[in-house]
C-alpha cells in the first residue's frame, strides 16, 4: 500500500524520533487493542529484525522498569507499561490532561544570566526548558503557566542554577494580555501548519484504508508512519490550558484524526483475524 508519510521540510524525523525503547512503549500504549486482536505477531515480525533483537529490547526495558512482561499462560504475551514507564511517556500522548487543566492566572518567569565561559551549561539549560514546554520571550527570559517551582528547586540544588537565575511569579507579563504573552513566547503559527499537515496526511491515509483490503504488512507500515507523524505534529506543542490556546490551534483536531486512524487500523486487523 502506498501510504502518505508526514514528510515536512521543517521537521527532521531523526531529531523527533525517540530511542527504540520509548518508541516501543508508545506502540504499546497506542495499540493495546490492536495487539489484543492478533497484532502481536505483526509487530514482532515487522518492527524487529529477529527474535533475539526483540527479546534483548524487552529485557532491557523490564530492567529499567519501563514495561512489565506478565506470563499468565496465554499464547500472546502481555506487555504492560509500568508506572515508571507511563511517567516517561512523552507528554503529548495524553494531551487532554493538559488542555483541561485549570489555570490559576499566574505566570512563572525564569530569567538567567550565564557567562559565556559557561556556554555549554547555558545550552543544556535551554534544551531542558524547551523540554519542559516553556516559552521563550527573549533569549534568557522564559515563561510558563505551570508551577515549575519544584523543578527550579531541583535545579538549584543539583546544578547551582540559583547562582545564575531567578524565578518570578506574575499575574501579568509587562502588563501584556495573556494572549499576547502566548503569541510572543510560542510559535503557534508554525504549530498550526504542522498539525494541519498531519490532519491532511491522516485523512488521505484513512481514505486509502477504507478503499482497500490491507495486509498485515500494510497495516504495520501504516502504524509506524502514524506514530512518527504524531510525534512530528505534537513534539513542539506546549499543550497550554484551554483558556490560553489561540483560535487557530488544531491540536484537538489532530488528536481526533489520530484516534480515528487507529480505530480504522483496528477494524482492518479484526477483519483479518476473523477471515
Amino acid at each position: 500500500m502506498d501510504w502518505i508519510s508526514f514528510h515536512h521540510p521543517d521537521v527532521s524525523w531523526p531529531v523527533v524520533r525517540r530511542r527504540a525503547g520509548v518508541e516501543f512503549m508508545e506502540l504499546l500504549e497506542l495499540t493495546s487493542l490492536f495487539l489484543s486482536r492478533g497484532g502481536w505477531g505483526l509487530i514482532n515480525r515487522n518492527c524487529y529484525p529477529n527474535k533475539a533483537a526483540y527479546q534483548n529490547a524487552t529485557s532491557r526495558l523490564r530492567k529499567n522498569g519501563l514495561i512489565i512482561h506478565r506470563n499468565d499462560g496465554a499464547e500472546t504475551p502481555k506487555l504492560v507499561l509500568s508506572d515508571t514507564g507511563r511517567q516517561l511517556m512523552p507528554f503529548y500522548f495524553d494531551p487532554e490532561k493538559y488542555w483541561n487543566k485549570k489555570w490559576n492566572g499566574i505566570w512563572y518567569l525564569m530569567m538567567y544570566d550565564i557567562p559565556e565561559v559557561d556556554k555549554r551549561y547555558r545550552n543544556v539549560l535551554r534544551k531542558f526548558l524547551k523540554r519542559m514546554r516553556m516559552g521563550c520571550l527573549q533569549k534568557s527570559v522564559w515563561v510558563t503557566p505551570r508551577d515549575i517551582r519544584p523543578d527550579f528547586d531541583d535545579l538549584a540544588k543539583a546544578a547551582s542554577l540559583d547562582g545564575f537565575a531567578y524565578l518570578f511569579e506574575a499575574r501579568t507579563v509587562l502588563g501584556l494580555p495573556s494572549g499576547r504573552v502566548v503569541e510572543d513566547a510560542w510559535n503557534f503559527d508554525r504549530l498550526f501548519l504542522l498539525q494541519q499537515h498531519y490532519c491532511r496526511m491522516a485523512e488521505i491515509n484513512m481514505e486509502r484504508l477504507l478503499d482497500a483490503q490491507c495486509s498485515e504488512e500494510d497495516l504495520s507500515q501504516l502504524i509506524r508512519l502514524a506514530v512518527d507523524a504524531y510525534h512530528s505534529a505534537f513534539c513542539e506543542d506546549p499543550l497550554l490550558p484551554n483558556v490560553l490556546l489561540p483560535t487557530n490551534y488544531l491540536g484537538r483536531e489532530a488528536l481526533l484524526q489520530h484516534r480515528k486512524l487507529f480505530k480504522l487500523i483496528d477494524d482492518q486487523l479484526t477483519a483479518l483475524s476473523s477471515s
